[in-house]
Parts: structure tokens; C-alpha cells; sequence
């Protein structure tokens, strides 16, 4: 696959009242339009927000900053689950792409709620998209969270996660009354490793995600299955890994890095003391739900 050939790339913001984060990456995007090589189309899907995205990017797409704003709204009236929600945006945002009936491009999912580009300048990311673009070995590449990897919700990776940790969690503490906390550090917190857990500056996985991927996609009509979630544990099973399935060489990589939620890596950022409060108030959750 020449690099003539790669030069579109697709970026899908998916929003939903996360105004502040999704404005930095935009104006982000917007000035790497102007940076770079490449041609650029910037599209947001957005679901239900009630802040100020929908305005926002209103007259973003009026001055054509951004491509196209794709309003699907009143999901959650039809869809209790997040991830069917989220499922029905991305695929949606793989249809807009495909209205373009181009092949050989790159596409980049973003979820906006992170700031994802506050540690990354223009020159580093646009080496990123050549060295998937140049390389035949790559099919797609993923960031490293830092200060520990978070997204293991997406990830699968023998050696580290090779199931779907928060799945068998949950159903082990639906069979446990007591010990969530010893359930949660084995399958969640200790699989959130910090980078210096590897070597390889590439690191080949099967699965992952962690706000934005970059994709090289010859025939988007391939895609067949696209974004589909796993009904019978629709909340607890990641639509990324199923996309991903389409995929032979995916890495993580470890000098790419973008700032993880502190919500999701709360107890391994905390000192001893809070990391003690913590298990106390897992445990007495505990009793109180017995």
C-alpha cells in the first residue's frame, strides 16, 4: 500500500456534553489541518448533549472548520445501554465516512471527554500517521495512557489482558459477597500497569483502544461486521474489541501518550493512606450488601 495512496484521514469525535475537552481537540485538529500534509476531514458525532457542544460546532461546520456534525439524539429513550449507544454513534460515523467512496485511508476515532493532543505536538503526530502509513506491518496503532494504562476495558493482549477482566470481576463479586476490593486489585487495578511495565516501544496487541486509534483502512467496505457489541453482556463487553477482530497488526504505542481519566486509575495514583480508606470503604460495602 503506497503512501500516495493514504492520504485522507478521517477523524470521528464522538460527544456527548463534554464541551471543554471536545473545544481542545478541535481547535487541535483544526490547526493540524492546516499543519500537515494530509488531507483532513473532521467529523463529530454527537448524542443528547445539552451543554454547548451542539452550538459549537454548529458554526464550526458553517465556517468549514469541521466537515459535518451528525446529530443522533433521544438514544438513551430506545437504548439503556451505554455501549449500544456508543455503538450506534461510531457506526454511524463509519457510514459518513463511507458517503466519500474513497479507499486507502486513515481513520481516527476520538473519544472527545479526554483531552487527548495536550501532550502531543503536530511534528510527533503526524510521524505517527507516516509510520502507519509507510509501514505494510501496521495496520493500527493506539496510545499509552499514562500515568498507568487505563483502558483494559478494550485491551486484550496475552501476557497482560486476555479476557475481559471487568466482566469476569463482576462476575465473581456477584458470587462473593465479600473480598471486592481483592477481586477488583486482581483484575482491574493491577492490570493498569505505568509504560516502563515493557521494553518494545511497539507493543502488539490484539485489542485496545484508550480514547483514539489510528486505523489504515484500504477497502472500508470490508468492515462488514464495522462496530457491533456483544448482546449478551451488552454493558460489559467493549465495542472496540469486536471492531478490532478486522485487524492482524494492532500496537500500542509506549512513547505516545495521553493523560489518563483519574477516575479510572484513582487507587493506583493514591498514597497509602487514601489506598487504606479505600479498602475500608470496599469492605464495609461489603457487609452492607449482604
Amino acid at each position: 500500500m503506497h503512501m500516495e495512496n493514504l492520504n485522507t484521514i478521517f477523524f470521528v469525535c464522538m460527544s456527548k456534553n463534554c464541551f471543554e475537552n471536545l473545544k481542545k481537540n478541535l481547535d487541535y485538529l483544526i490547526q493540524f489541518k492546516k499543519f500537515t500534509k494530509f488531507k483532513v476531514k473532521l467529523l463529530v458525532v454527537d448524542s443528547d448533549s445539552t451543554d454547548n457542544t451542539k452550538e459549537y460546532c454548529s458554526s464550526l461546520e458553517k465556517m468549514s472548520e469541521i466537515d459535518k456534525l451528525v446529530e443522533i439524539d433521544n438514544l438513551e429513550k430506545f437504548y439503556s445501554s451505554r455501549i449500544e449507544r456508543l455503538t450506534i454513534c461510531r457506526n454511524a460515523g463509519l457510514g459518513e465516512i463511507k458517503q466519500y467512496n474513497l479507499n486507502n485511508i486513515i481513520y481516527v476515532p476520538i473519544d472527545s471527554d479526554i483531552d487527548i493532543f495536550q501532550n502531543t505536538n503536530f511534528s510527533d503526530f503526524e510521524k505517527i500517521i507516516d509510520n502507519i502509513v509507510e509501514s505494510e506491518n501496521i495496520d493500527g496503532v493506539f496510545p499509552f495512557s499514562t500515568p498507568y494504562y487505563y483502558d483494559i476495558f478494550a485491551l486484550r493482549k496475552s501476557g497482560w489482558v486476555k479476557n475481559n477482566s471487568l466482566l469476569k470481576a463482576r462476575q465473581l463479586k456477584n458470587k462473593i459477597k465479600i473480598g471486592s476490593f481483592i477481586i477488583n486489585y486482581f483484575y482491574i487495578f493491577k492490570k493498569q500497569v505505568d509504560k516502563n511495565y515493557f521494553k518494545q516501544d511497539a507493543i502488539k496487541v490484539t485489542s485496545a483502544f484508550g480514547g483514539i486509534g489510528v486505523y489504515k483502512i484500504d477497502n472500508l467496505n470490508s468492515l462488514t461486521s464495522r462496530y457491533l457489541p456483544d448482546f449478551h453482556n451488552v454493558d460489559m463487553v467493549s465495542e472496540h474489541v469486536n471492531f478490532n477482530d478486522n485487524f492482524s497488526n494492532l500496537y500500542i504505542l509506549r512513547n505516545w501518550n495521553i493523560p489518563a481519566p483519574l477516575g479510572y486509575v484513582h487507587y493506583n495514583i493514591s498514597n497509602l493512606k487514601n489506598r487504606l480508606i479505600y479498602i475500608l470503604k470496599s469492605i464495609k460495602n461489603d457487609i452492607n450488601t449482604l
